[in-house]
């Protein structure tokens, strides 16, 4: 079985990361027979309460993995810090 990991990098996403995740589990439990998965939510040091909606939803879901930055160093590092911790055969 092939493993897909989503990385997501968040900056200002606490409304909408919950639907994002949601949408992810429901195509992914369509596939569950082909495909495992995982997904790293790496938070780019939001002023709001991304850090906050990561960890709950990592409590809910132990396929969500969350990173949160120190500071804010853009789309870019966060979608290379995701690479860095998965794991999956397609990302």
């Amino acid at each position: 079985m092939k493993k897909v990991s989503f990385i997501i990098p968040c900056y200002r996403s606490e409304k909408t990361l919950p639907a994002v995740v949601s949408e992810i589990e429901s195509t992914m439990a369509g596939m569950a027979d082909r495909y495992d998965y995982d997904i790293f939510l790496i938070n780019d040091s939001s002023p709001d309460g991304t850090a906050q909606v990561i960890a709950g939803l990592c409590e809910k879901n132990k396929r969500i993995k969350g990173l949160s930055f120190a500071r804010n160093f853009g789309q870019h590092s966060a979608l290379m810090a995701g690479f860095r911790y998965s794991d999956g055969d397609i990302c």
